[in-house]
């Protein structure tokens, strides 16, 4: 985790833009007090890995702003892209807890700036404050619910249909810079593929037809949605 920026003031999380849309959006003021005196704020650059998977887990991260991918590396050795995560998420807490360890690795897509909290304090709190308890319980249920989804598109969809369902997945996790605009999230072919659980060669190809049905618009690495239902459609063919 990279040091502070010279001059960097700490953020109190009452004061937090990303507070009432994170597991800490009905914690009382007792609690986000105590929270900001435990954090480290750290920096990392787009490109750098956060957390590695097998690595000790010593605590979790609240985005505070930037984007980032968890993924997870396959029988194969292949990444995985299991979801995506923006201001208000938190990563890390999905640790094996026999084996004291993270589970995925996290990887900023961008310039991501994030709160730390280790577990040993981050527990304790969940003792003390039953709503940051529930609020954690809410957050596993949604993931487990995103996961099953995404198990059952890989295993019975097409990979034109798994190319276009990860655009969309794009799309649903940033959004884009408004109709037919290019999408806030900007992706390798590869880092789509590893999304959509498919090759590299397969997504230029599809994202190419696509493009020449004027289904999508391409410009590099961006892309823009021109037919958003059409999109869609592709998806239950």
């Amino acid at each position: 985790m990279q040091k502070p920026v010279s001059g960097q003031i700490l953020i109190k999380c009452s004061e937090c833009h990303t507070k009432d849309c994170s597991v800490l959006r009905n914690c009382s003021e007792e609690c986000l007090d105590l929270i900001t005196g435990l954090k480290k704020v750290g920096y990392f650059i787009a490109g750098q890995r956060i957390l590695m998977e097998g690595s000790a887990a010593k605590g979790i991260y609240f985005i505070e702003r930037g984007q980032v991918k968890i993924y997870k590396s396959d029988n194969r050795g292949q990444d995985v892209i299991l979801r995506f995560a923006g201001p208000g998420d938190v990563i890390g807490i999905d640790a094996s807890e026999d084996k004291n360890e993270y589970e995925v690795s996290a990887m900023a897509i961008i310039d991501t700036t994030v709160c730390f909290l280790d577990y040993q304090s981050f527990m304790s709190l969940t003792e003390q404050f039953p709503e940051l308890a529930i609020e954690l319980l809410k957050f596993f249920r949604k993931q487990m619910a995103l996961l099953e989804q995404k198990s059952l598109k890989l295993a019975t969809m097409t990979v034109p249909q798994k190319v276009a369902d990860a655009i969309i997945t794009m799309e649903a996790a940033f959004g884009s810079e408004g109709p037919g605009k290019p999408l806030k999230l900007i992706l390798s072919r590869q880092d789509i593929a590893n999304l959509a659980g498919t090759t590299k060669e397969q997504v230029s190809k599809i994202v190419s037809e696509l493009n020449s049905q004027n289904i999508i618009e391409t410009q590099g690495k961006l892309i823009s949605i021109l037919k958003p239902e059409r999109l869609k459609e592709l998806t239950y063919k």
